[in-house]
Formats: structure tokens, sequence, C-alpha cells
């Protein structure tokens, strides 16, 4: 874990009364149009006197869990308490019985995990309210359990590990004080300067706690303020006598014990390299330099000047857009999922959302070198931040709370969420010809929230467009978690970027799910090669055989074919068809996916760190069976066992038939991370960008937005007069300024200077 991390919430004082515009005759505010779902959600949020009536419950001693109330100042890793209460998403089977027939909405259950450190064999337990176990969705060798080795830092658990950190580091305090320029007594000792920061994953399998400690200079992202020193402890078992230090490491050099260490110090062996800096100013964003020619302006913005064209049932997270229909669902570890997404009345997917966010480091120490990250195991949704009206979101966009549950409360974040229409800037199609001209204009709605998890803040947008195409885009920002700068590395694992540092050498991977129910559940995963072949034909007798393309095409008929690669060259295509509904030209309807920016996997495919626990990250997309005991690739507690963790992806592909079945894609998005000065201090996200999308194949008889008013058709007059343009009776507002280069008339006239 990252040790103390919690996540960075923004902090904002918001100003009122800014003048955006100036204008005698000024456009009305966008007005907000309401709308009420045909059926309230089944993707709900546990209220608090729920939260209530379920804790009280468990506490009961009737119940016989032996639980200690996890508000306890006095709670310890050796007692039995609740860790977390959350929805129990219900199982699709049930939902789409609701929604498409006459079933009851799904009945609601809890999610329950509960730490056991009062068992014989301590552990961990998800259970649902029926005090059942939970253990359908994990097909793990430990279930539905987490070994104690490998369960969560919480308060207790770092109460239990902090003394002997304290005690070791108190000890070499003078040693540190010198080599590093940083001391450690404790976080909330004033006399302390060194950030305590661990490794993630900390366990392999669970049969033991090894952690890794980075020393970094305490200030403003500690993140780039690495030194040159490491600690590690074995931390296994929960009784605190046994815990001890097992080497330190300066300069790459390994001291088994503090004796050893201060040995090698006194006697002058060890050989001191720089501290990390003191001047800090690198990692600040104030503005820097002269201002740019007109950069004083307002950068353009979306504007909405006939009001919102979207409408949305807050209470059920539901939203309706020209065509498209979905709900939505906050949870504390995936944050925004989607729901049941139709157009034009038809199913598309059933499901789209996050499932999990890694990052996989490598470098030439201890730290570096271990470092995996499962983000989930943070809780990517519970580090929503609220959103910069204007600036993370464009002005005029609608704001929501996100609310989701988590330990033994419900949270909410104001505004983390916000949904808005744009202009994608260039025309859905457009055509011309000596006497015709046509351009169709471009919008989609976006929803989006923002997740800042330790160093790195992370955007996700779901985009709903016009013509039927969905995409699925992720953005990275923040700081990187820079390596100490060591000129015998060669910068094999990154950049120097400032004094003392070099950026790290790492892989982003985010992994999607997209359940595709294509009118029905009856789908089949389509490949389409653009093959090349050597051909005759008689009508070019002059050249003998020569090359010619054609199209291949191939149905994945079961899940041992299901992990597959980014197409080379864009010569295959991947879509998902429904066999049993046909277009109008006898065609299969189906939705193709296409590859975005960085449809990245991990490189390293044997990582100790990543051996099992990542397996959905090891290749770009995958396409398995529909079952609601595999409702995710990956799990919260995926982070400390690489080896045995509760969710093996990789056993969901046992053979099963993909032709004409509910069909499941995961697909990864990310970047390899090639770190570079321009990382500070922020990481950019124009470059730190991955995406995907999904796109009618078929799906309609013909293009699927020839029933858009805002589009602009000349047709050639025979008499020559000035052509009037048709543009269906929509045309900007008198409110709307308009200079002499953006009229209509006079287009088809002057096409040639």
């Amino acid at each position: 874990m990252r040790f103390s991390l919690g996540c960075s919430i923004l902090g904002l004082q918001w100003l009122s009364g800014l003048v955006l515009a100036r204008s005698s005759d000024s456009c009305a505010a966008p007005a907000y149009v309401p709308t009420t779902a045909e059926k309230a959600t089944p993707f709900f949020v546990l209220n608090d006197t729920e939260l209530q009536d379920i804790t009280e419950w468990l506490l009961d001693p009737a119940q016989g869990l032996n639980l200690t109330d996890a508000t306890s100042p006095n709670l310890t890793q050796t007692d039995n308490y609740i860790w977390y209460i959350e929805p129990l998403r219900p199982n699709k089977t049930d939902v789409l019985a609701y929604l498409d027939g006459n079933a009851s909405s799904p009945a609601k259950y809890a999610h329950v995990v509960m730490a056991e450190g009062g068992k014989a064999e301590p552990d961990m337990t998800d259970n649902e309210t029926t005090i059942q176990e939970l253990a359908y969705w994990y097909n793990g060798v430990h279930g539905a359990h987490v070994p104690f080795n490998s369960r969560p830092a919480d308060g207790p658990r770092n109460a239990a590990i902090l003394p002997l950190i304290i005690e070791v580091m108190s000890s070499i305090a003078d040693i540190t004080a010198d080599l590093v320029d940083m001391v450690f007594y404790g976080p909330d000792d004033p006399r302390s300067t060194a950030h305590l920061f661990t490794t993630n994953p900390q366990s392999k399998d669970g049969s033991d706690c090894l952690i890794w400690i980075p020393w970094r200079r305490n200030r403003m992202a500690y993140f780039d303020q690495p030194s040159d020193l490491y600690t590690s402890f074995d931390f296994s078992g929960s009784d605190p006598s046994l815990y001890k230090l097992r080497m330190i490491v300066y300069n790459l050099v390994v001291y088994n014990s503090v004796e050893e260490f201060r040995a090698a110090y006194e006697s002058g062996q060890i050989i001191k390299v720089p501290p990390p800096a003191t001047d800090d100013s690198f990692l600040q964003k104030d503005r820097l330099g002269a201002v740019r020619d007109l950069e004083n302006r307002l950068a353009p913005t979306s504007v909405e000047l006939e009001g919102k064209r979207y409408k949305i049932d807050e209470e059920n997270g539901y939203v309706e857009y020209l065509g498209w229909s979905f709900y939505h669902q906050f949870t504390r570890d995936m944050g925004i999922g989607i729901f049941d997404i139709k157009f034009k009345g038809e199913r598309i997917l059933y499901e789209l959302g996050l499932q999990e966010a890694a990052a996989q480091y490598s470098g030439n120490n201890p730290f570096q070198a271990a470092t995996a990250y499962f983000d989930r195991y943070y809780g990517i949704g519970s580090c929503n931040v609220r959103l910069v009206p204007g600036y993370d979101c464009p002005y005029h966009a609608t704001y929501l709370n996100s609310t989701w549950n988590d330990e033994l409360g419900v949270h909410e974040v104001i505004d983390g969420i916000c949904i808005f229409e744009s202009d994608l800037g260039h025309p859905y199609s457009r055509h011309n010809e000596a006497t015709y001209i046509h351009s169709s204009k471009a919008s989609a709605l976006t929803i989006r929230w923002i997740a800042t998890v330790g160093n790195y803040d992370y955007l996700f947008d779901y985009s709903f467009w016009m013509d039927g195409t969905i995409a699925v885009d992720a953005r990275a920002s923040g700081y990187i978690q820079a390596n100490y700068y060591r000129p015998s590395d060669g910068g094999h694992w990154g950049p120097r970027v400032q004094e003392t540092i070099t950026g790290t050498l790492h892989t982003h991977v985010m992994n999607v799910k997209a359940d595709f129910d294509l009118i029905d559940t009856k789908n089949t995963f389509l490949k389409t090669d653009l093959i090349v072949e050597n051909i005759t034909a008689p009508w070019f007798p002059e050249l003998g055989e020569f090359e010619m393309m054609r199209l291949n095409f191939t149905e994945l008929q079961t899940e041992d074919e299901g992990l597959l690669p980014v197409p080379t060259n864009g010569q295959t295509m991947y879509s998902v068809i429904n066999k049993d509904q046909k277009n109008k030209w006898g065609e299969s309807r189906g939705y193709r996916i296409l590859p975005g920016i960085s449809n990245v996997h991990l490189a390293s495919q044997n990582s100790p760190f990543m051996k099992k626990s990542g397996e959905w990250a090891k290749q770009a997309f995958a396409v398995s069976r529909q079952h609601d005991t595999e409702p995710s690739s990956s799990s919260t507690q995926q982070q400390n066992l690489p080896w045995a963790p509760p969710v093996e992806f990789w056993k969901f592909f046992d053979g099963e038939s993909l032709v004409q079945e509910d069909l499941v894609m995961w697909i990864n998005l990310g970047m390899h991370h090639y770190t570079r000065s321009e990382d500070i201090p922020n990481t950019i996200m124009t470059e730190a960008h991955s995406s995907i999308m999904f796109a009618p194949q078929n799906w309609g008889d013909t293009e699927l937005a020839v029933d858009l008013t805002n589009a602009v058709i000349y047709h050639a007059n025979e008499n020559g007069s000035v052509v009037v343009p048709d543009v269906n009776g929509v045309s900007p507002p008198s409110c709307f300024p308009l200079t002499s280069q953006d009229q209509l008339l006079g287009v088809f006239e002057n096409q040639n200077p």
C-alpha cells in the first residue's frame, strides 16, 4: 500500500459573482429538463438507516461473530471487526427479468467484509447480509478468505507495525540526518522530516508480509523527493513481538541489521551520495514566464445556447440524450458504472465500467522493482474529487454528487460527477458535389469523473455520440513516482528530470468491462481479417499472378480463443454480432470494437509481483461468457496476493462456447509511461491518454445520423439564384454573435476563389 495514503481531496474556495461575458443581448442560462426513469434503478446505495440496522444486527452477540465495534479507540488487528459494508450488486439475470419483464425489483443485499483477526487463523472474509459466505465471486485458492498477512493496512494494522519502524528509524536518526538529511520519529512527531511510504504488494501468497520503505522528504509531493535509503521489515503474523527488521539499503549496499549499518557508517565505509534537494519549487504549478500573446483572453468553451439537450432523473441515476438512455451507479472500488445502455430503444450494453487500474514499476532499487499497484485496493471511487467548473468540465455542465458506501457510512463528494454535451469539432459526415453540399454537426454527451489516487489523477469519460458510437477515454496527470538519480543507471529506468531524481519507467493498465447485449443476450464474437493473397484474373493477362486483398471471417468458437492482441496494422476487425438479428440487407447486426489510443497490456508476463493477480492485464482484449459468478476481472483484495489472488482471471476461459451466447469483453486501456522532463511538475493529459470505441457495424439499414436536424444541405438552383441552405429549422439564436465568415449564404456559390 501507499502507507498513510488517504485520497487527495481538493479543497477549494468557491467564487461567486464572476463575470464571464458582457452583453446587452445575453443568452439565457441553459435550462434543465428533468425526466423520470420508466423503472426505478436496481443499482442502489445503502442509506444511513440501512447501514445502522445492518451494523447493529451484525454486532448482536446472537449472530456469534464476536465483533468489536470498528469505531472503538481500542480496536486492534487481532479483533474481529467490520472493514466495510457496501451494496451487493444484483445478479444480471435478476435485473434483466425486472427491466425487461414483469418481475419485481431485485432484493437488496449488503456485501460485508470483516477483518477476523480474532480467529485461530486470522483472515478477512466477505459475507452477505444473511451471513452466508460470499464465495461465488472468488475462484482463487483461498476463496472468500484473505490471509492475515495479505490484509489491508488499515488503522489497527498500522498501529501494530508502526512501533518497530519508529524504533529502528529513531535508533539511526543521527546517521539518516547526515546521509539523507532526513529523520523519522513517527508520523505525528514534529521532529520527523521523512515520509513513511511502503511497497505494494506486501505479500506473495499470504504466507508472509514483507515490506520495503523508500524514505522520502516529507514535504509537498513527497513522491518526487526520494532519497537513496530503503528499509525492509518482516511483519508476518499477528504478534508484534515477532516483527523484525530485514535489511537496510543505502547507495544499493545491503546492511542486514542496525548494528551492521552503524558499524559501516562509523568506520567510514559508507560512500555518501547527495540527499534530495530542499528547494521543491520545481514541484509547484504556479504560472511562470511571460504571458503568451492573446493568452489573456478566455479559451474557447462549449456553450448550450438554447438549453440542455439531455435529461436526468437524479434520484434513479438515469440519463436520456437524443436517442440514448442509461442508468449509472457509483461505488467505492470502481467509481461510475453504466448500465442498460440503449440507443433508439434497443439495448447495446448491459454494463460498461472500470474494473481495475494497475501500475507496474521497474528500477534499480528494491522499492521501484517491487512496486505493482492495484488501485481498486485503495478504492478508486472513494478517491473521487470535486470537479472544477470550466476547467475539469466545460462551463454549464451538469454536476451530480457522487455517493457510495465505505466502512460504516455513506460518503458523498459534492459535484464529483459532471455531464455535458460538447461539439466534437468535426462534422459527422459531409460531401461536396457540383449541385449538392451536405454537412452534419457532430456532438456527444459525456459523463466524467476524476479520482486522485495518491500521486496520480485519473480522468474517466464515457461518451455517447449521435451516430450510435460509444467512446471510453482514460487520462492521467498528477505527480510521477520518481526514482533516485544514479548516473551509473544510464537512463535504463528513465531519464534524469531534476537534480537528484529520475523519472521511473512504468506501465498503467486500466481494465474496462463491456457486457454486450445486442438486442438480447445471444451474441457472437467475429474476427474479420484483411488478408493478402496471390491471384490471377482473366482480365489482367499481362499481370500474371499478383497480390489482392480480401476479407476472411472467423467466429470465435470457445473461450479457449478468447485472449486477444491488438490487431497488427489494423488488419483485423473485432466485432460483436447477433446472428439472429439481421438488418434490411440480411447482414448480422453488430458493433465494432475500435482500438483507440494506447490499448496496451503488461510488457512483463511473469513478474512475481503480478504473477496471477494481473492476468487481466496481460493481453489487450479478452472475450468470455457472462456469468453472475464472474462479475469482475479483479477484486478489492487482489493487491497483496499476486501468487494466490481472490480472482484468477484466466480461469474464466474454460472452453465454453462463444457462439450466440451472453458475451463480455474485457478491454485494457493504458500507457507505457516513458517518463520525461515534461512530467515535472505534472504529467500532461494530452499525451497520457488511452481510449476505445464501440461503433455500429451493420446495426442499421443506413448511417444512423440521417435523422439529425443539426445539418445543412445546399441544392443548386436551376435559375442560378443564390442558394438558400436548408438548416432543418435549427439556427443560432440572436444572442449569439456571428462574424461575416460564419454566414451560410454564399457558401455554395463561392467554393473556389
